[in-house]
């Protein structure tokens, strides 16, 4: 008989919270790319309106009749420079096809982002033509490698490397740029309430005389006009189970030394993961003021504003 498994009610609803976000960064993310209307707009493109020189553009001989056996148009598998220097915003679908990302065809080349953002109408016939060459190449090379090759394989070859890429935004923005996420966070908050600006490196400077800095120990310190830290923040990004308690470990003996120097610091601990025994330890040890579910704060905005409103009480409140 197979052995009841416990239910961890606070790991069971953190992840719960990290997927449901990252589902909808995902479904956001792909309604962003318009990848679709990328589709249909190659699609739509009259084949007789290109001429092609395999030879010039970097195409195998090999890939280029493979795809034409397979009954594909050319322009729907290779980039062609008419195409690419007139309609630029269409590098995003050649980009994905060649499974490069953005950081990929930067070093390789140059910056696309600009392109594909739709910011600029036209591209340089020169780099269109050096760009085309550069995809088409790797296209190629990837071609001539598959045995039984179909255009459906190449359009699933683009939303494998759309999820590639956000799939790295998410691990980011959970993991080691977690830190980075808050700061925007505060920042932009701070923004739109007109209430401070931006200072040095890492630093935020408040209209009433509090500063806001982002470092290593604590990872945010609120500190007032007189210099006193009145909250510390630790923020733990990473969803492996296995080391909840000892990330909480490393944030609690942070915490200990911010309230040796001020025991009235509030100190709030952010994390993506937080299980039964973290929070019992939590409880237990009375050195954390608040704790909030560091993927809520970021993709709830319910959850965003209620962290928010909690932390600036505290700054707004009279000394």
């Amino acid at each position: 008989m197979a052995k009841a498994t416990l239910v961890d009610k606070h790991l069971l609803q953190a992840l719960t919270r990290a997927y449901t976000a990252r589902a909808r960064l995902f479904h956001e993310a792909v309604a962003a790319s318009k990848i679709d209307l990328l589709i249909a707009e190659i699609d739509g493109i009259p084949e007789e309106s290109l001429t092609w020189d395999t030879n010039r553009l970097g195409i195998s001989a090999f890939a280029f009749a493979k795809a034409k056996q397979a009954g594909a148009r050319a322009h729907q598998v290779f980039a062609h420079p008419a195409i690419i220097s007139n309609r630029p915003h269409l590098v995003a679908y050649y980009r994905n096809l060649a499974t490069l990302s953005q950081k990929g065809i930067g070093q390789l080349l140059f910056s696309t982002s600009r392109f594909e953002a739709g910011k600029s109408a036209k591209m340089e016939v020169k780099a269109a033509q050096s760009l085309c060459k550069t995809l088409n190449g790797i296209i190629s090379g990837a071609i001539d490698g598959i045995a039984d090759y179909r255009l459906s394989v190449s359009r699933q070859a683009v939303f494998a490397e759309l999820g590639a890429q956000i799939q790295g935004t998410w691990a980011n923005q959970v993991g080691t740029g977690a830190s980075k996420a808050v700061e925007r966070l505060i920042g932009d908050y701070l923004e739109s309430e007109g209430m401070g600006r931006q200072g040095g490196a890492g630093e935020l400077v408040l209209s009433n005389g509090w500063t806001i800095i982002f470092g290593p120990e604590p990872d945010v310190a609120f500190l007032d006009p007189r210099g006193t830290k009145r909250i510390a923040i630790e923020i733990k990004g990473s969803l492996d189970t296995a080391g909840a308690q000892t990330r909480y470990g490393e944030a609690k003996k942070t915490f200990a030394k911010q309230i040796a120097e001020n025991p009235r610091c509030h100190t709030v601990y952010l994390a993506s993961c937080f299980t039964d025994a973290v929070i019992k330890q939590i409880e237990a040890d009375g050195q954390v003021r608040d704790w909030f579910n560091l993927t809520s704060i970021l993709y709830d905005d319910n959850e965003r504003r209620r962290f928010l409103e909690r932390l600036f009480h505290i700054v707004r409140a009279p000394r």
